[in-house]
Protein backbone atom coordinates (compact mmCIF):
# COMPACT_ATOMS: atom_id res chain seq x y z
CA UNK A 1 0.00 0.00 0.00
CA UNK A 2 1.64 3.39 -0.98
CA UNK A 3 2.74 5.28 1.93
CA UNK A 4 1.72 8.97 2.55
CA UNK A 5 3.35 11.90 4.09
CA UNK A 6 2.89 13.95 7.20
CA UNK A 7 -0.31 15.86 7.02
CA UNK A 8 -1.66 13.31 4.58
CA UNK A 9 -0.04 15.84 1.66
CA UNK A 10 0.33 14.76 -2.16
CA UNK A 11 3.55 13.14 -2.64
CA UNK A 12 6.34 15.95 -4.63
CA UNK A 13 8.86 15.56 -7.13
CA UNK A 14 11.12 16.28 -4.45
CA UNK A 15 9.58 13.39 -2.29
CA UNK A 16 10.50 11.05 -5.05
CA UNK A 17 13.65 12.16 -5.14
CA UNK A 18 14.30 12.05 -1.56
CA UNK A 19 13.06 8.30 -1.68
CA UNK A 20 15.05 7.03 -4.65
CA UNK A 21 18.45 8.62 -3.38
CA UNK A 22 18.86 11.11 -7.04
CA UNK A 23 18.30 14.90 -7.66
CA UNK A 24 15.01 15.93 -9.22
CA UNK A 25 16.20 16.40 -12.43
CA UNK A 26 16.97 12.98 -12.48
CA UNK A 27 13.65 11.97 -11.29
CA UNK A 28 12.22 14.68 -14.55
CA UNK A 29 14.08 12.40 -16.87
CA UNK A 30 12.68 8.85 -15.70
CA UNK A 31 8.99 10.64 -16.15
CA UNK A 32 9.61 12.59 -19.19
CA UNK A 33 10.94 8.98 -20.93
CA UNK A 34 14.71 10.58 -21.82
CA UNK A 35 17.12 7.89 -22.62
CA UNK A 36 19.86 9.45 -20.62
CA UNK A 37 19.22 7.75 -17.37
CA UNK A 38 20.98 4.18 -16.24
CA UNK A 39 18.09 1.32 -16.26
CA UNK A 40 19.55 0.66 -12.21
CA UNK A 41 18.64 4.03 -11.48
CA UNK A 42 15.67 4.17 -13.33
CA UNK A 43 13.92 1.14 -11.60
CA UNK A 44 15.14 3.29 -8.14
CA UNK A 45 12.89 5.95 -9.24
CA UNK A 46 9.95 3.92 -10.46
CA UNK A 47 9.90 2.19 -6.99
CA UNK A 48 9.48 5.66 -5.19
CA UNK A 49 7.09 6.72 -7.52
CA UNK A 50 5.00 3.63 -6.74
CA UNK A 51 5.77 3.29 -3.29
CA UNK A 52 4.84 6.97 -2.70
CA UNK A 53 1.61 6.91 -5.18
CA UNK A 54 3.40 10.19 -6.85
CA UNK A 55 1.11 9.95 -10.54
CA UNK A 56 -2.14 9.54 -8.48
CA UNK A 57 -1.51 11.82 -5.78
CA UNK A 58 -0.25 14.16 -8.61
CA UNK A 59 -3.04 13.78 -10.42
CA UNK A 60 -5.49 13.80 -8.48
CA UNK A 61 -4.53 17.62 -7.45
CA UNK A 62 -4.67 18.63 -11.19
CA UNK A 63 -8.29 17.42 -11.38
CA UNK A 64 -9.02 19.67 -7.38
CA UNK A 65 -11.97 22.23 -7.86
CA UNK A 66 -10.57 26.07 -8.50
CA UNK A 67 -6.95 24.79 -8.15
CA UNK A 68 -4.71 27.06 -10.28
CA UNK A 69 -1.51 26.23 -12.68
CA UNK A 70 -0.36 29.19 -13.09
CA UNK A 71 3.28 30.38 -11.25
CA UNK A 72 4.50 33.89 -10.87
CA UNK A 73 8.24 34.87 -11.60
CA UNK A 74 9.00 38.23 -9.69
CA UNK A 75 11.49 39.95 -10.83
CA UNK A 76 13.35 43.46 -10.26
CA UNK A 77 17.09 42.76 -11.07
CA UNK A 78 18.99 44.82 -13.82
CA UNK A 79 21.11 42.07 -14.85
CA UNK A 80 19.38 40.78 -18.33
CA UNK A 81 21.75 37.64 -17.89
CA UNK A 82 20.91 36.25 -14.59
CA UNK A 83 17.35 37.59 -14.89
CA UNK A 84 17.24 35.22 -18.28
CA UNK A 85 19.20 32.02 -15.97
CA UNK A 86 16.54 32.06 -12.86
CA UNK A 87 13.85 32.66 -15.74
CA UNK A 88 15.08 29.55 -18.12
CA UNK A 89 15.86 27.32 -14.88
CA UNK A 90 11.63 27.70 -13.26
CA UNK A 91 10.40 27.70 -16.90
CA UNK A 92 12.05 24.26 -17.40
CA UNK A 93 10.69 23.27 -13.90
CA UNK A 94 7.16 24.37 -14.71
CA UNK A 95 7.12 22.49 -17.96
CA UNK A 96 8.33 19.37 -16.11
CA UNK A 97 5.39 19.83 -13.41
CA UNK A 98 3.13 21.02 -15.61
CA UNK A 99 2.71 24.69 -14.43
CA UNK A 100 2.58 27.82 -16.45
CA UNK A 101 4.90 30.20 -16.07
CA UNK A 102 4.38 34.00 -16.28
CA UNK A 103 7.20 36.92 -15.18
CA UNK A 104 6.65 40.20 -14.11
CA UNK A 105 9.01 43.18 -13.85
CA UNK A 106 8.23 44.57 -10.30
CA UNK A 107 11.14 47.17 -10.07
CA UNK A 108 8.52 50.04 -10.90
CA UNK A 109 5.85 50.18 -8.69
CA UNK A 110 4.93 46.77 -6.97
CA UNK A 111 0.82 47.53 -6.20
CA UNK A 112 0.50 48.64 -9.40
CA UNK A 113 1.79 44.87 -10.83
CA UNK A 114 -0.38 43.21 -8.16
CA UNK A 115 -3.41 44.94 -8.98
CA UNK A 116 -2.54 44.08 -12.78
CA UNK A 117 -2.66 40.31 -11.68
CA UNK A 118 -5.54 40.28 -9.32
CA UNK A 119 -7.44 38.95 -11.57
CA UNK A 120 -5.27 36.11 -12.09
CA UNK A 121 -5.50 33.28 -9.52
CA UNK A 122 -1.80 32.32 -9.10
CA UNK A 123 -1.00 28.90 -7.28
CA UNK A 124 2.12 30.81 -6.12
CA UNK A 125 4.85 33.64 -6.81
CA UNK A 126 8.90 33.11 -6.78
CA UNK A 127 10.27 36.09 -5.30
CA UNK A 128 14.24 36.93 -6.58
CA UNK A 129 16.61 39.16 -5.06
CA UNK A 130 16.16 42.03 -4.09
CA UNK A 131 12.71 41.22 -3.91
CA UNK A 132 13.47 38.79 -1.82
CA UNK A 133 13.52 41.06 1.18
CA UNK A 134 10.65 43.32 -0.21
CA UNK A 135 8.33 43.33 3.22
CA UNK A 136 5.43 45.56 1.24
CA UNK A 137 5.22 42.84 -1.58
CA UNK A 138 5.80 40.08 1.19
CA UNK A 139 2.97 41.51 3.04
CA UNK A 140 0.51 42.03 -0.11
CA UNK A 141 1.26 38.22 -1.09
CA UNK A 142 0.06 36.62 2.60
CA UNK A 143 -2.52 39.51 2.32
CA UNK A 144 -4.28 37.62 -1.00
CA UNK A 145 -2.78 34.58 0.44
CA UNK A 146 -0.77 33.57 -2.59
CA UNK A 147 1.83 31.37 -1.43
CA UNK A 148 5.60 32.07 -2.22
CA UNK A 149 9.10 31.18 -2.16
CA UNK A 150 12.02 33.60 -2.02
CA UNK A 151 15.52 32.96 -4.08
CA UNK A 152 18.62 34.76 -1.48
CA UNK A 153 16.84 36.77 0.93
CA UNK A 154 19.11 38.27 3.76
CA UNK A 155 17.16 36.74 6.41
CA UNK A 156 14.70 34.02 7.60
CA UNK A 157 12.60 35.50 10.10
CA UNK A 158 9.87 35.02 7.58
CA UNK A 159 7.45 31.58 7.56
CA UNK A 160 8.31 29.40 4.47
CA UNK A 161 10.55 28.06 2.27
CA UNK A 162 13.56 30.06 0.42
CA UNK A 163 16.55 28.73 -1.79
CA UNK A 164 19.90 30.17 -1.44
CA UNK A 165 24.13 29.66 -1.82
CA UNK A 166 26.53 30.90 0.25
CA UNK A 167 27.71 33.99 -1.22
CA UNK A 168 29.80 35.59 1.56
CA UNK A 169 31.53 32.43 1.78
CA UNK A 170 31.96 32.35 -1.85
CA UNK A 171 33.29 35.87 -2.01
CA UNK A 172 35.59 35.01 0.37
CA UNK A 173 36.65 32.05 -1.53
CA UNK A 174 37.42 33.89 -4.86
CA UNK A 175 38.81 36.66 -2.47
CA UNK A 176 41.13 34.23 -1.38
CA UNK A 177 42.18 32.63 -4.27
CA UNK A 178 43.27 36.63 -5.87
CA UNK A 179 45.44 36.26 -2.62
CA UNK A 180 46.65 33.38 -3.60
CA UNK A 181 47.94 34.53 -6.51
CA UNK A 182 49.94 37.17 -5.29
CA UNK A 183 47.33 40.11 -5.05
CA UNK A 184 47.38 42.08 -2.04
CA UNK A 185 46.11 45.25 -3.55
CA UNK A 186 42.61 44.01 -4.58
CA UNK A 187 39.52 46.36 -5.73
CA UNK A 188 35.83 45.57 -4.74
CA UNK A 189 33.14 46.28 -6.67
CA UNK A 190 29.99 46.15 -4.89
CA UNK A 191 26.22 45.37 -6.52
CA UNK A 192 23.24 47.47 -5.65
CA UNK A 193 23.41 48.74 -1.80
CA UNK A 194 20.13 47.11 -0.90
CA UNK A 195 20.66 43.58 -2.08
CA UNK A 196 21.49 41.36 0.77
CA UNK A 197 23.88 39.13 -1.91
CA UNK A 198 25.92 42.62 -2.28
CA UNK A 199 26.29 42.40 1.08
CA UNK A 200 26.95 39.23 1.79
CA UNK A 201 29.64 39.16 -1.11
CA UNK A 202 31.17 42.60 0.24
CA UNK A 203 31.47 40.54 3.82
CA UNK A 204 32.76 37.33 2.71
CA UNK A 205 35.89 39.95 0.31
CA UNK A 206 37.01 41.73 4.05
CA UNK A 207 36.63 38.27 6.13
CA UNK A 208 39.51 37.20 3.00
CA UNK A 209 41.59 40.28 4.05
CA UNK A 210 41.17 39.77 7.28
CA UNK A 211 42.27 36.19 7.48
CA UNK A 212 45.51 37.23 5.21
CA UNK A 213 46.49 40.28 7.21
CA UNK A 214 45.96 42.48 4.40
CA UNK A 215 44.51 46.00 5.33
CA UNK A 216 41.26 46.96 4.33
CA UNK A 217 41.17 49.98 2.12
CA UNK A 218 37.55 51.78 1.44
CA UNK A 219 39.63 53.39 -1.31
CA UNK A 220 39.02 50.63 -3.08
CA UNK A 221 35.77 49.45 -2.74
CA UNK A 222 33.35 51.17 -5.40
CA UNK A 223 29.45 50.79 -5.19
CA UNK A 224 27.30 49.35 -8.60
CA UNK A 225 24.47 48.45 -9.45
CA UNK A 226 24.84 45.31 -11.36
CA UNK A 227 24.52 47.05 -14.81
CA UNK A 228 27.65 46.99 -17.43
CA UNK A 229 27.51 50.55 -17.54
CA UNK A 230 28.06 50.73 -13.59
CA UNK A 231 31.00 48.39 -13.89
CA UNK A 232 32.64 50.45 -16.66
CA UNK A 233 32.34 53.45 -14.53
CA UNK A 234 33.80 52.10 -10.54
CA UNK A 235 36.57 50.66 -13.29
CA UNK A 236 36.92 54.23 -14.25
CA UNK A 237 37.25 55.49 -10.59
CA UNK A 238 39.51 51.97 -9.19
CA UNK A 239 41.96 53.25 -11.71
CA UNK A 240 42.00 56.61 -11.06
CA UNK A 241 43.37 55.36 -7.21
CA UNK A 242 46.88 56.39 -7.20
CA UNK A 243 47.82 53.02 -5.74
CA UNK A 244 45.62 51.25 -8.40
CA UNK A 245 44.80 47.25 -7.67
CA UNK A 246 46.36 44.78 -9.11
CA UNK A 247 43.17 43.03 -9.12
CA UNK A 248 39.45 43.91 -9.32
CA UNK A 249 36.72 41.54 -7.77
CA UNK A 250 33.50 42.77 -8.95
CA UNK A 251 29.76 40.85 -7.54
CA UNK A 252 28.61 40.00 -10.79
CA UNK A 253 29.65 39.48 -14.22
CA UNK A 254 27.74 42.15 -15.89
CA UNK A 255 30.08 44.59 -13.73
CA UNK A 256 33.47 42.37 -14.73
CA UNK A 257 32.71 42.62 -17.90
CA UNK A 258 32.22 46.25 -17.51
CA UNK A 259 35.30 46.36 -16.00
CA UNK A 260 37.67 44.78 -19.10
CA UNK A 261 35.58 47.61 -21.31
CA UNK A 262 37.06 50.05 -19.37
CA UNK A 263 40.92 48.35 -19.19
CA UNK A 264 40.59 47.57 -23.08
CA UNK A 265 39.73 51.57 -23.38
CA UNK A 266 42.76 52.61 -21.28
CA UNK A 267 44.92 49.93 -23.07
CA UNK A 268 45.23 48.22 -20.06
CA UNK A 269 45.86 44.10 -21.08
CA UNK A 270 44.36 41.75 -18.93
CA UNK A 271 45.66 39.57 -16.69
CA UNK A 272 49.36 40.66 -17.24
CA UNK A 273 48.51 44.28 -16.04
CA UNK A 274 45.09 43.82 -14.21
CA UNK A 275 43.03 40.92 -12.97
CA UNK A 276 39.18 40.95 -13.12
CA UNK A 277 37.06 38.06 -11.58
CA UNK A 278 33.16 37.89 -11.81
CA UNK A 279 30.22 36.35 -10.03
CA UNK A 280 27.83 34.33 -11.29
CA UNK A 281 28.75 32.55 -14.17
CA UNK A 282 26.21 33.28 -16.26
CA UNK A 283 26.76 32.52 -20.25
CA UNK A 284 28.69 36.10 -21.17
CA UNK A 285 31.47 34.83 -18.18
CA UNK A 286 32.74 32.20 -20.72
CA UNK A 287 32.00 34.73 -23.80
CA UNK A 288 33.82 37.60 -23.44
CA UNK A 289 37.71 38.26 -24.25
CA UNK A 290 39.35 37.41 -22.37
CA UNK A 291 36.85 34.64 -20.93
CA UNK A 292 36.39 35.38 -16.94
CA UNK A 293 37.08 33.86 -13.70
CA UNK A 294 34.24 33.82 -12.05
CA UNK A 295 32.15 31.99 -8.87
CA UNK A 296 29.70 30.15 -10.85
CA UNK A 297 26.23 30.24 -8.84
CA UNK A 298 23.35 27.91 -9.71
CA UNK A 299 20.95 30.38 -11.05
CA UNK A 300 18.88 27.61 -12.99
CA UNK A 301 19.01 25.45 -10.34
CA UNK A 302 18.37 27.66 -7.33
CA UNK A 303 15.13 28.81 -9.82
CA UNK A 304 14.23 25.18 -10.54
CA UNK A 305 14.31 23.91 -6.66
CA UNK A 306 12.14 27.39 -5.80
CA UNK A 307 9.38 26.15 -7.94
CA UNK A 308 9.44 22.23 -6.48
CA UNK A 309 9.86 24.25 -2.89
CA UNK A 310 6.92 26.04 -4.12
CA UNK A 311 4.85 23.10 -4.61
CA UNK A 312 5.47 21.75 -1.27
CA UNK A 313 4.25 24.84 0.25
CA UNK A 314 1.23 25.02 -1.56
CA UNK A 315 0.81 21.47 -0.36
CA UNK A 316 1.84 21.76 3.45
CA UNK A 317 2.32 25.60 4.07
CA UNK A 318 5.84 25.84 6.51
CA UNK A 319 4.84 28.12 9.67
CA UNK A 320 8.78 28.91 10.60
CA UNK A 321 11.38 29.69 8.33
CA UNK A 322 12.99 26.76 6.07
CA UNK A 323 16.35 27.64 4.05
CA UNK A 324 17.75 25.22 1.11
CA UNK A 325 21.29 25.70 0.81
CA UNK A 326 22.77 24.65 -2.90
CA UNK A 327 26.32 24.59 -3.80
CA UNK A 328 28.39 27.01 -5.70
CA UNK A 329 31.93 26.65 -7.39
CA UNK A 330 34.92 28.60 -8.35
CA UNK A 331 36.00 28.74 -12.17
CA UNK A 332 39.17 29.94 -12.48
CA UNK A 333 39.20 31.32 -16.60
CA UNK A 334 42.06 33.52 -18.57
CA UNK A 335 41.09 37.01 -16.82
CA UNK A 336 43.23 36.36 -13.48
CA UNK A 337 46.66 35.50 -13.77
CA UNK A 338 49.84 36.82 -10.66
CA UNK A 339 50.73 40.49 -10.81
CA UNK A 340 52.82 41.21 -13.43
CA UNK A 341 51.21 38.56 -15.58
Amino acid sequence: MPRRHAGQRPATIIDVAREAGVSFKTVSRVLNGESNVREQTRERVMNAVKALDYRTNHNARNLRARQSRIICLLHANPSRNYVGEVHLGALQRCQAEGYSLITEDYSANTREVLALRSGTRLAGAILTPPLSDDQDLIGLLQQQQVPFVRIAPSETGTPGRDVAIDDRAAAREMTEYLIGLGHERIGFMRGTVADSQAGARFEGYKDALETAGIAFDPALVVNGNFTFDSGVTGAEQLLDVSDRPTAIFASNDDMAAGVIAACYRRGIQIPQQLSVAGFDDTPLAATISPSLTTIYQPSRELASEAIGLLLEEIASPSETPNRHLLGYRMVPRDSTAPPGG
